[in-house]
């Protein structure tokens, strides 16, 4: 009796242990259903005067984020003239395996200063999905790295600044904004064997990357450059809101959800929510508040407890809105950069600036509290960093760095 009770005891213990791994995995942007919240991060009683570098690899250029799975991280970056997918011991850093995808793209006007891929992979059920910086589409292997598939029809044309959106796989499909302005597409292929399986054409590709209606499994919400797009998971165009920008200004935004509501956003547009309604077979969208004053440039908002968190778009400011009424409740005086990431990790919320200087403050909408920040890095960052536990990590210019809070 007593070794059978120490065997379930042994088996409940590895449950809970093999949980707490799975709820620290991150698949893909923004964490695994792209809302930027992290779960498993504990607040420290004493936040520590620096923090611990655990180790660090010169990995490749590039501005994609790590996704981490089974305690592997997964990076997609360039290396000389190859643009290659690491998979990295993420205790260590130590290398599992490589794979060189396709040749690295010549990058060129303005642009030229990130000659690495800045689309984050999708990590789901053992194999990775990667856009190349040229519009190559590619699926492998999680475990050994092998390609699986590939797709290279869509390197006829890309956006302005190159590929930025990143891949989501919903029900075995692969969905993706590909082409640029003049062929735009939102295309879905078929995960286990790369079959295009619909595409919805004439929507010109931007930097945003769509997302799964929170209340509505069946309903994707895709930013082109021009639109707010509403998506069926069978490829059918629901409906079509317009964003347009202002001068040299793109949407870049991935489209923030609040059950029904979708929140658009971005610099010289300011911020406002819109509400989803379907009646009949119509789908109809109401305005509920524009704030003009606030918007964002190249970061995505973060919602949490009914407030909206987000970089302002020129200086990088740190602000405040009311879900509900849109009403700014503060903005920080500091300037950061309007390149910048925000996770929700709980009881704190992290801003990564491309400063290198990461940020930790409460959640509050009365007043901006910094808790702390710290210096994670000497090159500028346009990825976001991987959270998980204690442990951060944080895909500079050319390098990836773990760090640690204790």
């Amino acid at each position: 009796m007593k070794k059978l009770i120490l065997s379930m005891l042994v088996i409940a213990i590895a449950i809970i242990l093999a949980g707490s791994v799975t709820a620290q995995d991150c698949c893909g942007w923004r964490g695994n259903e792209r809302d930027g919240k992290v779960s498993g991060f504990v607040k420290p009683v004493v936040w520590p005067a620096q923090l611990t570098k655990v180790w660090q690899s010169n990995a490749g250029l590039g501005d994609a984020s790590p996704v981490m799975a089974d305690g592997k991280l997964f990076l997609h970056v360039k290396q000389d003239s190859s643009e290659v997918m690491l998979c990295m011991d993420a205790a260590t850093g130590k290398e599992i395996w490589h794979t060189n995808l396709n040749p690295s793209p010549n990058i060129n006007g303005p642009a030229m200063g990130h000659p690495g891929p800045r689309s984050t992979p999708f990590y789901a059920k053992d194999k990775l999905y990667s856009l190349g910086t040229g519009g190559v589409v590619s699926c492998l292997d999680a475990k050994t790295g092998k390609i699986i598939w590939k797709n290279e029809a869509f390197t006829g044309e890309v956006p302005q600044f190159y590929t930025a959106s990143s891949p989501l796989v919903v029900e075995d499909k692969c969905i993706m904004q590909l082409g640029g302005r003049e062929h735009g597409c939102v295309v879905a292929f078929d995960a286990l064997t790369g079959h295009e399986m619909w595409r919805v054409e004439g929507q010109p590709s931007t930097y945003s990357s769509p997302i799964l209606s929170p209340n509505d499994k069946q309903m994707l919400l895709v930013q082109s450059e021009t639109d707010l797009l509403g998506i069926s998971t069978n490829g059918t165009l629901l409906w079509k809101i317009p964003t347009p920008t202002q001068r040299m200004f793109n949407n870049a935004v991935t489209p923030v959800a609040h059950g029904m509501d979708v929140i658009v956003t971005g610099q010289g547009s300011g911020t406002k929510m819109v509400h989803l309604q379907k009646e009949a077979d119509q789908w109809i969208n109401n305005l509920l508040w524009d704030n003009n004053e606030l918007g964002v440039s190249f970061n995505t908002p973060l919602v949490k407890n009914g407030y909206l968190y987000g970089n302002e778009a020129k200086s990088g400011n740190l602000f405040c809105l009311d879900v509900k009424t849109g009403e700014k409740k503060w903005m920080d005086a500091t300037a950061l950069n309007r390149f910048a990431s925000l996770q929700d990790l709980g009881e704190v919320v992290a801003c990564l600036p491309s400063t290198g200087q990461l940020i930790f403050f409460s959640p509050s909408q009365t007043v901006y509290t910094e808790l702390a920040k710290y210096k994670v890095a000497d090159t500028e960052v346009y990825a976001h960093p991987l959270i998980a536990g204690d442990r951060i990590y944080v895909k500079d210019k050319e390098s990836l760095t773990c760090w640690s809070l204790k």
